[in-house]
């Protein structure tokens, strides 16, 4: 009997055993690489040190537009114009580098490709540039962790110093105003053109070995984020290019990891749960619960060299994603007023309070779920079908609430005539009883 009892522990403990060190192993790899990068990208900070990037010519090149949408040739073929129209403006421009770039275009009612263009992002030869940053006590500072922060803020200042608009020449002015806004901490004019129009964008990083930690620097070749926002959905796929399939394994169990671990954040360091309290339920902090709807509904594969990461969302979740662009851009704001002027933030908020651009004290800005897609913001297809839905089960409520108020006084009514017809009949057989009597 003792036997078999020591057996069967061995047999119960053996894999357990194995599990957690399975366990064990995926949490040293993903603390490994977090701290790795950290400390990366921190040394690069202190350094001064940025991100080289690649030649322009090589990232604006026929050859690296084909290679990145190649399953759509009138792109490509949209996107090569407006790079020679710049490049033809500007030949200084060929001197620069990329170390980012994000590509953005929408479609007519026939399928034809508009409004294509391309920010580039790194260093570019203008002396008057001055490299971005969040501000020491801005809105990220304030909100997450101080390591989070700190990496945020090394990542915008290695970018790089300049963005490089790369578009049509009647549309230069729309993009100047829509980027300098952006930078300003308005989110507005980008939800309407959203609304007007889904947007389609793709944001590529084309050397990612200099943001990458020791672990993944010989690993990842390109980084592109690609997807779509329209009013009321929205989709985004992220394509991480590895170089074998050993090394697209290895970066698949790290972006798994990073994703529960961003889970892990948003629900229990943020609280983005709901709460369930003694008057009813509780959705204080909305946008951590929404990004933690996000990394649930992430589908994340391996396809040979490639990972791949899918996720759908709704117009709350765009509005989240929005949001967290607004907040961005207020914070570059606050550092680049800071740089120039010398202001501090509170004088920065304070004189830019009535900025028709909408920053954050402004009056168009709103705060919630409903901004800036829905019944406090642009009011979009989904948002007036659920205002009309609502005001439907509204006048419903109501017909019924008259309904019943109706058969009450009737009810009412009816035995208020009863009573009377009932009354003489009552009086006369208590007269007939007294006379018999």
């Amino acid at each position: 009997m003792r036997k078999i009892v020591k057996r069967s522990f061995i047999f119960v403990l053996l894999p357990l055993t194995l599990l957690a060190v399975v366990v064990a192993c995926r949490v040293v790899m993903v603390a490994h690489t977090g701290f790795g990068m950290y400390s990366h990208l921190r040394n690069l900070l202190e350094s001064g040190e940025s991100i080289e990037g690649l030649p322009i010519d090589d990232v604006l090149s026929d050859g690296y537009l084909l290679s990145l949408f190649g399953d759509n040739p009138e792109l490509v073929d949209r996107l090569k114009a407006v790079v020679d129209l710049g490049m033809a403006s500007d030949p200084s421009l060929k001197l620069g580098s990329v170390s980012g770039m994000v590509v953005t275009y929408q479609k007519a009612g026939d399928g034809t490709i508009i409004d294509p263009a391309i920010y580039a992002i790194g260093g570019f030869p203008d002396p008057k540039s001055r490299r971005l940053g969040f501000h020491s006590s801005g809105y990220f500072r304030q909100e997450i962790d101080p390591d989070l922060w700190l990496t945020g803020n090394t990542i915008m200042n290695m970018m790089g110093r300049d963005i490089i608009i790369f578009c049509e020449q009647e549309r230069s002015e729309e993009h100047m105003a829509l980027l300098f806004d952006l930078l300003q901490g308005g989110i507005f004019s980008l939800a309407q053109r959203v609304v007007t129009t889904p947007l389609h964008y793709a944001i590529v990083f084309p050397n990612p070995k200099d943001l990458a930690p020791a672990n993944l620097r010989n690993t990842l070749q390109t980084v592109i984020v690609r997807g779509e926002m329209s009013a009321d959905e929205g989709r985004t796929e992220t394509i991480l290019v590895t170089r074998n399939a050993r090394a697209s394994m290895q970066t698949y169990i790290i972006f798994k990891d990073m994703a529960t671990l961003a889970r892990i954040t948003f629900h229990d360091y943020f609280g983005g749960y709901i709460k369930e309290m003694d008057f009813g339920q509780m959705n204080d902090i909305w946008w951590a619960v929404e990004y933690v709807k996000l990394v649930d509904a992430l589908n994340i594969m391996r396809d040979n060299v490639l990972v791949i990461a899918r996720v759908e969302y709704d117009r709350v979740q765009n509005n989240v994603i929005l949001k967290t662009i607004e907040r961005a851009g207020r914070d570059l704001a606050m550092q680049k007023s800071y740089a120039v002027s010398g202001d501090l933030p509170w004088d920065f908020a304070f004189r830019n309070r009535e900025s028709p651009s909408g920053g954050y004290w402004s009056a168009p800005h709103r705060w919630g779920d409903q901004w800036p897609l829905g019944d406090e913001g642009i009011p979009t297809p989904g948002s007036m079908a659920a205002a009309a839905e609502r005001e439907r089960i509204r006048a419903e409520q109501e017909a019924e609430r008259e309904r019943i108020r109706t058969e009450k006084e009737s009810e009412r009514e009816q035995r208020e005539l009863e009573r009377r017809q009932a009354t003489p009949q009552d009086t006369a057989s208590t007269l007939f009883s007294g006379s018999a009597t």
